[in-house]
């Protein structure tokens, strides 16, 4: 199959027909694959992001980045994301901000509410003082581009915290972070996976059942799709399959270690 030929301007249109709007506030997880290897696509996509959701609007991507979690120093400003050529390149933009804490659990933003989102100092990767909890607050749409809800849906992981999942357990982190060339000392904490058993997350099950409500718009992207939705009709539809089930994004063969 030849890769596609997919321009700015077809981006915008796709980014339309699923629902995107002037005033937005759009979370962007990404695998630009799909988008094939024209000149400058990766500028072009993230230029038609912000023209999408315009001067009022606000565009959001992860920059997570787990060398902070092995000892190193995070500096907000070269620290590099490692979730994709698409949220590096966006992170380098020249007025696009980037949070602070907790440092590996990084997202970086630009537009109308960008300075208040990074700002947003959680002691929690996923908890009740988080991002992510903003973003369910406001009910921010997903644009998850070329990626699947497994590799793009944190908000998976903001439901496993609070539901306290028996296969992740509360971890501190303590390092430096650079703040306008200091170093300050920081702790932080997560609710990580458990690494003595074979644990392995897989939501499709459950997702599949979520597209087939009236929540998610689908569109052909390149040799992808391009979706969206709220993060608060994701969450809400997941939430009893979490009550019924603390395992419920487990895969079958991880279940026997704790049922």
């Amino acid at each position: 199959m030849p890769f596609p030929k997919v321009t700015k301007n077809d981006v915008l249109e796709k980014l339309e027909k699923v629902g995107i709007r002037k005033g937005d506030i759009i979370y962007v997880p990404s695998f630009t694959p799909i988008l094939g290897n024209i000149e400058n696509i990766i500028d072009d996509t993230i230029d038609a992001l912000i023209d999408a959701v315009g001067a009022d609007g606000t565009v959001v991507m992860p920059t997570f980045n787990w060398d902070y979690c092995k000892g190193e120093v995070f500096d907000p400003a070269t620290t590099p994301s490692q979730v994709g050529i698409l949220t590096e390149m966006f992170r380098k933009r020249t007025g696009v901000l980037r949070s602070i804490t907790p440092p590996w659990c990084t997202f970086a933003a630009t537009g109308k509410l960008a300075k208040e989102i990074v700002g947003i100092k959680g002691t929690s990767s996923f908890g009740s003082d988080s991002i992510l909890e903003y973003l369910y607050e406001v009910n921010a749409k997903y644009v998850l581009l070329g990626c699947t809800y497994n590799e793009g849906a944190v908000h998976t992981h903001w439901l496993e915290e609070r539901f306290e999942v028996p296969y992740r357990y509360w971890k501190q982190f303590k390092g430096q972070v650079k703040i306008k060339g200091e170093l300050v000392k920081n702790i932080s904490y997560m609710y990580a996976r458990r690494l003595d058993t074979d644990v392995t997350v897989d939501s499709n099950h459950l997702t599949t059942a979520f597209e087939k409500t009236d929540k998610v718009m689908v569109e052909k992207l390149g040799l992808g799709e391009l979706r969206s939705f709220r993060t608060r009709d994701y969450v809400e539809f997941m939430i009893p399959y979490f009550r019924k089930d603390k395992l419920a994004v487990l895969r079958v063969e991880a279940r026997k270690y704790f049922e």
